[in-house]
């Protein structure tokens, strides 16, 4: 982790669920010291655990690979996390919005995921950079 004032911080770890607690723990200090809400936080921590999940789990990416977080202030009401891997591209906001109210054996699996990000956050993104997927996840402060 680093960063000036505790508002920047950055971690890398390996891309396995073994990594996950690291990730969150990190996450939630820097979110804590950025002036982030207990409530905002605890929405910060579901949303993280499933974007990073989807990308262990769902993407091709190499067994060796990486995940970079970086997180702080963006200025001074956004708190914004940019989860960060070099899978292949995938831009998890291009895919359809559930049908939450369909039936469940009707509804075709997978997708309920980013609808839950999108629904816990103030704000998502995505961007491929430089062989990258940067997914962006914006926490307002107040």
């Amino acid at each position: 982790m680093t960063g000036k004032d505790n508002r920047f911080c950055r971690i890398q770890l390996p891309a396995e669920l073994r990594s996950l607690p690291l990730f969150i723990e990190t996450v939630t200090k820097c979110a804590a010291r950025s002036g982030l809400g207990e409530h905002k936080i605890g929405a910060m921590e579901l949303a993280l655990e499933e974007a990073i999940v989807n990308i262990v789990k769902h993407s091709s990416i190499a067994p060796d690979s990486l995940i970079t977080v970086e997180c702080g202030l963006k200025n001074k009401d956004d708190f914004t996390i940019d989860i960060i891997d070099g899978g292949p591209e995938f831009d998890p906001l291009a895919k359809d919005t559930p049908d939450t109210a369909a039936d469940i054996d009707s509804r075709p699996i997978g997708g309920l995921g980013i609808f839950l990000i999108k629904e816990m956050t103030d704000g998502v993104s995505y961007t491929r950079k430089e062989n990258r997927n940067i997914l962006t996840i914006t926490m307002k402060r107040s």
